[in-house]
């Protein structure tokens, strides 16, 4: 019997040691310190681990906004770590335990934390969904976390089965700071019904919002003529030899076609620059900077926009010298051409100098741009005697873009008939060594044309 009470005593202790043994790896935590700061889609985990050289790794373990488990480790080399994986505002339990070498884990301990909305939530919160013309902008700002996707919808036609649809336009990584995206579409309609939606980057949907009613602001050209362009303030030059003039402005040649064509005609090195002083261009001045310009619709209009054209450079070298206007181009077209000027509205009055002028829009560019998104004109910055890269032959100049800049006017339905344009500085050309180039404040503009809203 005595023999008997004995095994089971032994029995017992052996089944307490391995319960003991359960928790294999019991670490020192003296200057353990944990730290939670609420951040965008989760929390920012600070740490400062114990000085205990059996500790190999952390583990942090939580459910996500799903319920899936989460598993994030932290080791000596670190101090932090993002606790994500959430989408709105919540409480979230996390249990912490310790590893060694041998990957044996400590008992667990449990803390909490909070978290702030994720940036595909919190993307709505500052999100405009607005008019552009003929299309619409979608403006948002985001917090210094960001993560996920978003998705950009509008409500049309399915060209497959043509029934109403949900037709994708752009998905996009939410970027941090936020963005722009414009969208001129190329289906017009007079609305646009908007559907943005966002997701987290494991392709979980977090929010969507529709923008029913958005005024797409469709437009057309407006025709204007040389008899609708007021000049009286500045001087325009005018030479039958080198074909400049306000009627050249509005002519509808956007490249420049009878300066090349002359130039195939006519050229010959024997000739000097003779097969070179045809422009058939608008060129004012001296002195017409800060000169006011007005364009009369002929009736009331919203503006949306003016575009400014200029020649297309060939090989036909700039006038100089004893040439027709050499003493005004200088060898040089490039530094004549607007790279500051403004632009401004009146519904009244076609006086420069009257009263109740608005102000709608600018061309704003660095004189000394180089680069092809900072310089509207940046073909002519490649412009050289050799011609490399340029149209040699007729075929070629019709192949060739125009080369244009948009000054945009705000997306509204206010009305205007008058249109003051203002050149306050143009670009200084890079092969231009002169010291002073354009030193007579010269400006040309190869084409004009104005866009309005279309009724």
């Amino acid at each position: 019997m005595m023999k008997n009470s004995i095994w089971i005593l032994l029995l017992i202790l052996g089944f307490l040691a391995c319960n003991d043994d359960d928790v294999v790896f019991n670490p020192v935590t003296e200057g353990l310190e944990i730290k939670f700061e609420p951040v965008a889609g989760g929390a920012m985990m600070r740490y400062s681990l114990p000085n205990d050289r059996n500790i190999f790794a952390m583990n942090v373990r939580y459910k996500n906004w799903q319920g899936n488990d989460v598993l994030k480790v932290g080791d000596y080399g670190g101090d932090s770590l993002l606790l994500d994986g959430f989408t709105g505002t919540m409480d979230v339990v996390a249990q912490v335990s310790f590893v060694n070498h041998r990957n044996e884990e400590s008992a667990k301990r449990e803390y909490s934390f909070s978290t702030l909305p994720s940036a595909p939530w919190v993307f709505f919160e500052d999100l405009e969904v607005s008019s552009t013309w003929n299309g619409f902008q979608v403006i948002y700002q985001t917090p210094k976390v960001t993560t996920g996707m978003a998705h950009v919808f509008y409500l049309g036609e399915n060209p497959l089965t043509h029934q109403p649809d949900t037709i994708p336009l752009k998905s996009f990584p939410i970027r941090q700071g936020g963005d722009t995206l414009k969208f001129e579409m190329e289906r017009k309609m007079d609305n646009y019904t908007v559907v943005v939606r966002t997701e987290d980057f494991q392709g979980f949907r977090v929010r969507q919002e529709i923008y029913p009613d958005i005024d797409a602001f469709l437009t057309e050209q407006w025709p204007v003529t040389a008899d609708d362009f007021n000049t009286s303030k500045l001087t325009v030059v005018k030479n039958a030899k080198a074909k400049t003039g306000v009627e050249y402005l509005f002519d509808g040649d956007l490249k420049g076609k009878e300066r090349m064509e002359f130039f195939l005609s006519e050229r010959n090195p024997n000739l000097g620059y003779t097969g070179h002083e045809v422009y058939g261009t608008f060129l004012a001045g001296p002195n017409a900077f800060e000169k006011p310009m007005v364009l009369d619709l002929g009736e009331q209009k919203t503006p949306a926009w003016i575009r400014l054209y200029a020649l297309i450079p060939t090989q036909a070298k700039d006038a100089q010298g004893a040439a027709a206007l050499g003493d005004v181009w200088l060898g040089w077209y490039d530094d004549k051409l607007p790279c500051k000027l403004s632009v401004y509205g009146n519904s009244t009055t076609g006086n420069p100098d009257a009263d109740g002028w608005v102000y709608l829009g600018n061309l704003n560019q660095n004189p000394k741009a180089e680069t092809e998104s900072e310089k509207w004109s940046f073909p002519h910055i490649n412009k050289n005697a050799s011609g490399i890269g340029l149209p040699k032959t007729l075929a070629e100049f019709e192949d060739a873009d125009p080369i244009y800049v948009d000054v945009l006017f705000p997306v509204e339905d206010n009305e205007y008939r008058y249109l003051k344009i203002i050149v306050h500085e143009t670009f200084r050309s890079k092969l231009n060594s002169a010291a002073k180039p354009n030193p007579d404040n010269y400006f040309t503009l190869h084409e004009l044309e104005v866009y309005i809203k279309k009724n």
